[in-house]
């Protein structure tokens, strides 16, 4: 992160987590949720989404048109073809691939020729591409008709045998030193109808900040107190700034959230300020113009803003700047 140039602590709070997450025990775990939040802020941030891995960077922008072809498929099949063709396309050689071999449908990444910008063998490579798998996974699960189960029978990776806690909740027997990564459903996916305007991946700014709301929902319960304002920022992260909006996205009513929040002594509308104090701090001091600050936090213009930060801080904006000098 800090070799893109990016200020980890800034992703950090962009992507609505603490912003000493890095500083916690090296045993600490990351929900895999939050890693692709980070992804997505790293990916708005630093103006590439293959966040840094390739080095041939995607624009920014690269979500939006696989998403705007993906929403005209009509079966899983053809959203597995259309997906693997769009990423061939853009990185200009065939390394996805849709394989049917006897009773089993699957989607391949052979990435034997990818120009990484690191050693093909390295853990984040590794990493990134089983991550990858999961987004195809989560994809599948969020346009399959009622959230309907989908026929995972086992996935394929490059790297060597060895626990994968970010791969387990797919249930189903990993097969290591693979020679590429794959995941291989049951034939039967192949003719299943699909619902794009349900998906939240499709509908979502970016892909990574898609997936990630959808591991939310396939995950478990929304948990009480400290964890919930996580939770809470989290949702802020992804421009729900709405309690309403934010609600929803947790499962549960405006009245619930409110009462699990003043459980823990607070309210939305502090929970929502501290949170946006946090990301405008940030973006000053990454000496961004208070129009752009403005516009990326929902106000209607810079005048809103300042009179928000205002009431923060005690000092308008451009005073804060010059604190900073």
């Amino acid at each position: 992160m800090e070799a893109s140039g990016l200020v980890p602590g800034h992703v950090l709070r962009r992507a609505g987590l603490p912003a000493d997450l890095f500083e916690q025990p090296d045993d600490a775990l990351l929900r895999l949720s939050d890693y692709f939040r980070i992804c997505e802020q790293m990916a708005l941030q630093g103006g590439d989404e293959s966040c840094h891995v390739s080095l041939r960077p995607l624009m920014v922008g690269t979500s939006e048109l696989v998403q705007a072809r993906l929403r005209g498929c009509g079966t899983m099949a053809e959203v597995m073809e259309v997906l693997a063709n769009s990423y061939n396309i853009i990185h200009g050689h065939r390394y996805n691939q849709v394989q049917r071999r006897g009773h089993l449908i699957s989607y391949a990444i052979d990435d034997a020729d990818f120009p990484y910008a690191f050693d093909p063998g390295d853990a984040f490579v590794l990493l990134s591409l089983e991550c990858l798998l999961v987004y195809v996974h989560v994809l599948l699960l969020s346009l399959a008709p009622g959230g309907a189960p989908i026929p995972l029978r086992a996935v394929r990776t490059r790297g060597p045998a060895a626990a994968r806690g970010h791969l387990a909740f797919l249930g189903v027997p990993i097969r290591a030193s693979a020679g590429l990564f794959g995941l291989d459903y049951d034939a039967a996916l192949e003719t299943v109808g699909v619902s794009p305007a349900q998906s939240p991946v499709l509908s979502a700014r970016t892909i990574y900040g898609g997936v990630a709301d959808m591991l939310d929902r396939i995950g478990p319960a929304v948990p009480a107190g400290p964890d919930l304002v996580g939770r809470v920022e989290r949702e802020l992260a992804g421009g729900r700034h709405d309690q309403a909006e934010v609600a929803t996205a947790l499962g549960m009513s405006v009245a619930s959230l409110r009462r699990r929040l003043g459980e823990a002594g607070l309210q939305f509308r502090d929970v929502r300020a501290r949170y946006l104090n946090s990301i405008a701090r940030a973006a000053l001091e990454d000496g961004n113009s208070i129009a752009d600050i403005a516009e990326s936090l929902g106000f209607s213009d810079g005048r809103s803003f300042a009179r928000a930060f205002r009431q923060w801080n005690g000092v308008a904006p451009g005073d804060y700047r010059k604190t900073l000098v």
